[in-house]
């Protein structure tokens, strides 16, 4: 062999070598950061705070929570008085204005510091501008005396949908509604099969539904049901005597029932994680990704973390959660008492 041929011989070898290596980085840096298989396990480093907040007399159940960031949280619930209803989290303090509204809070959500909406059970929705509550609009549906709105989810301030039941004060029908926002108005987009009133939903951004949990009372006792909304049809996906709550992680919503979790997909709940190893008991409350999410255990909160489920907050006595937010730092949580009446906000903050 030539001296020129060796050249050659080498000179091959080199850029294969070359063009291996080159596909391998282009491989690697075509994998999607959000996929599944490329997430790292979520981390339980968290330093913990709880903030206690008993009102006399009042009866206050903190059942809401949502945020725009750490230092930008809302929460809400009901009480025998207006005058403590809304509570606000500034990054050192909650703290709440103690101004009465003729309000009945059971849901809130929002897109800005300067767009905050709440959702009630006498037939209101307010908006908070960045200054102020006010009444944005009152509904009716024919036949009934008022509208109960328990739950908010969207895309953006052009998308949201609003779900709750329409009531008979002194009577006993009753039947779903969901509300739509389309950036200027709200309206009734579609009523629900009488007597299933509508108490949580999350919008499947994947398949574009609205997953919607709600619940029935026959002669036999309380149904559980489940719908999917695609913005024209209300598909029943489940009925029965297990407890169905809906949630919601980035773009997908998921439904909880007997230790499974299950996502939306061709039409029907699709078995996502068995979570029956574990000692979980409830939803899931949020989450950053499906590596990453908080649920309620027997022994208090509750974190996947990919590989395992853990307890990371204890929780003592008649005491359950009643919401939960997540930023990427931070995580906040409202729990309630049962039996002292005692309201509880739980920050946790990663080290």
């Amino acid at each position: 062999m030539t001296n020129i041929n060796k050249i050659q011989n080498k000179v091959r070898v080199i850029i294969n070598i070359f063009f291996v290596l080159t596909m391998i980085i282009i491989l690697q840096s075509c994998k999607s950061p959000d996929g599944p298989n490329d997430m790292q396990p979520g981390r339980r480093d968290y330093t913990w705070t709880a903030d206690s907040i008993k009102v006399i007399n009042n009866g206050l159940n903190l059942t809401r929570i949502w945020g725009i960031s750490p230092t930008d949280v809302w929460a809400v619930g009901t009480g025998t008085s207006s005058f403590l209803s809304i509570w606000h989290y500034d990054g050192n303090r909650w703290g709440c204005d103690s101004i009465g509204r003729n309000n009945d809070p059971w849901a809130i959500i929002g897109f800005s510091s300067n767009e905050v909406w709440m959702g009630n059970t006498n037939s209101t929705i307010w908006k908070y501008d960045g200054s102020q509550w006010q009444v944005f609009g009152t509904y009716s549906d024919s036949g009934f005396d008022e509208i109960w709105i328990q739950g908010f989810d969207g895309t953006g301030s052009n998308n949201i949908y609003g779900i709750g039941s329409a009531n008979q004060s002194y009577g006993s029908d009753y039947e779903g509604i969901i509300m739509h926002y389309d950036g200027s108005s709200w309206k009734i987009s579609n009523k629900g099969p009488s007597q299933v009133g509508f108490n949580e939903c999350g919008f499947d951004r994947v398949s574009g539904n609205l997953i919607i949990e709600g619940t029935n009372y026959d002669p036999n006792g309380w149904v559980e049901k489940v719908y999917a909304w695609n913005g024209k049809n209300l598909n029943e996906l489940y009925s029965g005597s297990t407890y169905a709550p809906v949630s919601r992680i980035q773009n997908q919503a998921y439904v909880y029932m007997n230790k499974k979790l299950y996502k939306y997909g061709n039409g029907k709940l699709v078995l996502w994680k068995d979570m029956s190893n574990t000692d979980c008991a409830s939803k899931i409350w949020c989450g950053r990704s499906e590596d990453d999410f908080f649920m309620r255990s027997s022994m208090g909160i509750g974190h996947y973390n990919g590989i395992n489920f853990k307890t990371v907050y204890q929780i003592y006595g008649d005491t359950d959660i009643n919401g939960g937010c997540i930023f990427p730092n931070d995580v906040f949580f409202i729990l309630h008492n049962y039996q002292t009446g005692v309201n509880v906000f739980v920050h946790g903050k990663l080290n």
